[in-house]
């Protein structure tokens, strides 16, 4: 792919920020993507389930953070 811009590369693709990698891990017995936030504790990234029900339930939306 070519990309004709006047602009600068950076302006174009800016740096990507500095991620964590995601974890699998277990919760209740459902299968989530987990990565650590800035805090160091970890947040729910995404749910691996096949239950749809289990999508309605708050507990498991992005960005919630995991208690053991």
């Amino acid at each position: 792919m070519v990309l004709y811009t006047p602009l600068a590369f950076e302006d174009v693709f800016p740096n990507p920020p500095d991620e964590t990698p995601l974890m699998e891990m277990w919760v209740d017995g459902r299968l989530c993507l987990v990565r650590r936030g800035p805090d160091g504790m970890p947040r729910l990234e995404r749910l691996l389930s096949t239950d749809p029900e289990d999508y309605w339930d708050p507990a498991y939306q992005p960005d919630t953070l995991i208690r053991f």
